[in-house]
Formats: structure tokens, C-alpha cells, sequence
């Protein structure tokens, strides 16, 4: 079980990393949108970090039978959100050298 749960760990990183590098892709494009889009992209990760940690806290106060399944769901989502901030960062890195 364990294993099963790093897999979706690793597959939902290596996702956000991807989407990252669509995100920063597109964003390049559309150079008149670009700021905009950045802080599309920064307060959207913002606002999924502010539900995972109020479902988190919300949910050590139930058994453990119903809060698994949404514990996965929200490691997986936050996992992605994870990618898309390192994506954006080694992105960065490269711009600038």
C-alpha cells in the first residue's frame, strides 16, 4: 500500500513538473498576458495550499476509515502543486544562465 501511494506521489510531481513547463510555455507567448498569467499561477497555488492545510486540520478530528481516501486526494494534489513550483524554479534557472 505504501508503495502504491509514493507511485501516486511520484506520478502527480512528475505531472505538475510537465504542466509547469506547458504553463511557462504558453505564458511565453502571450508576452502582453504574461503578469497576469504569473499571478493566475501564484495565487491559484496559493489558494490549494489554503485548502489542504484547512482539510488537514479539519480531518484529524475523524476516524481514520473516512478521512483516508481524501488524505490520498489531497497528497496527490499537493504533490502537483509541489511540481509546478520546482518546474517553475529550474525554469528560472535556466533563463538565467
Amino acid at each position: 500500500m505504501l508503495y502504491i501511494k509514493m507511485l501516486f506521489n511520484l506520478i502527480s510531481f512528475l505531472s505538475g513538473f510537465l504542466f509547469s513547463s506547458i504553463l511557462d510555455t504558453t505564458l511565453g507567448e502571450f508576452s502582453e498576458w504574461a503578469i497576469v498569467g504569473a499571478a493566475l499561477i501564484v495565487s491559484s497555488l496559493e489558494i490549494i495550499t489554503k485548502i489542504f492545510y484547512s482539510i488537514n486540520s479539519n480531518l484529524h478530528k475523524k476516524k481514520f476509515s473516512e478521512r483516508y481516501s481524501i488524505i490520498v486526494v489531497l497528497n496527490v494534489l499537493q504533490f502537483f502543486k509541489v511540481g509546478i513550483v520546482y518546474g517553475l524554479i529550474v525554469d528560472a534557472f535556466k533563463l538565467g544562465s
